[in-house]
């Protein structure tokens, strides 16, 4: 394997998100402040999706959309759109570093990956800050990275469920099943809508694996999530 040397100057990267480092050490800014700022100043501009493909009807709203029959579109693809044409142009395994700065601690996260995992971030911001419906589901989401495998994620999520819900075995099967399902509906719709406005597949792949995450909360989470401890314990006990 070549060797590689990152060097990065830390305050650079002070602000809550993910930064995306191509091999030619450009970098690109998907910070929580910056999607937010970049959004704002794309959405007050003219329009940039004509009315023809607004009507599309891969470009409708999900069945549960409380704004199901109004003519605007779905909040959730505000803040994909602004950073089409910068991303438009690497496909989904195309390999960047990827910096994530998360909100909870001073911790930076450096992973080498793909675009399509790197994006992770902005879909999870997508479905579970923007959209109306699924923002619901967000607090399951604290302690989450979004650069860790889908079954790490599945497993802190639904500790997470476990202890908002008080391990309610029947409000817990609930929830996943509610939250698979629309979770489910509103990335497979977004996938159509990119499929309308993306000339390479790396959102749309970050939008399938953001929804894979909720296959694995169906797949004998219980058990994962002790088998996940079981390889942390003998990772280190074998040392002593």
């Amino acid at each position: 394997m070549e060797d590689k040397t990152l060097n990065l100057n830390l305050p650079d990267f002070a602000q809550e998100g993910l930064y995306i480092i191509f091999p030619d050490s450009t970098r690109l800014e998907l910070t929580k402040q910056n999607i937010e700022a970049v959004s704002e100043d794309f959405w007050r501009g003219p329009s940039k999706i004509s009315d023809e493909m607004k009507k599309a009807i891969d470009f409708q709203k999900c069945y549960f959309c409380p704004r199901k029959n109004q003519e605007d579109i779905c909040d959730a693809i505000r803040p994909v759109l602004p950073f089409l044409g910068k991303i438009d142009k690497y496909v989904s395994f195309d390999k960047v570093i990827a910096a994530y700065k998360s909100p909870q601690d001073d911790l930076l996260h450096i992973k080498e990956t793909t675009m399509q995992d790197a994006l992770q971030y902005v879909s999870i911001l997508s479905l579970l800050r923007y959209n109306m419906v699924l923002r619901k589901y967000w607090k399951y989401y604290y302690g989450v990275i979004p650069l860790m495998a889908g079954k790490e994620a599945a497993c802190r999520i639904y500790i997470n469920m476990y202890w908002q819900h008080k391990g309610d075995k029947k409000e817990l099967d609930k929830i996943v099943a509610q939250f698979k399902e629309e979770l489910t509906v509103s990335s497979e719709n977004q996938v159509k809508r990119l499929n309308l406005v993306c000339k390479n597949d790396a959102f749309m792949n970050a939008f399938v694996n953001t929804q894979i995450v909720s296959e694995f909360l169906d797949m004998d989470i219980g058990k994962t999530i002790q088998e996940s401890i079981s390889e942390f314990e003998k990772s280190y006990t074998h040392h002593f």
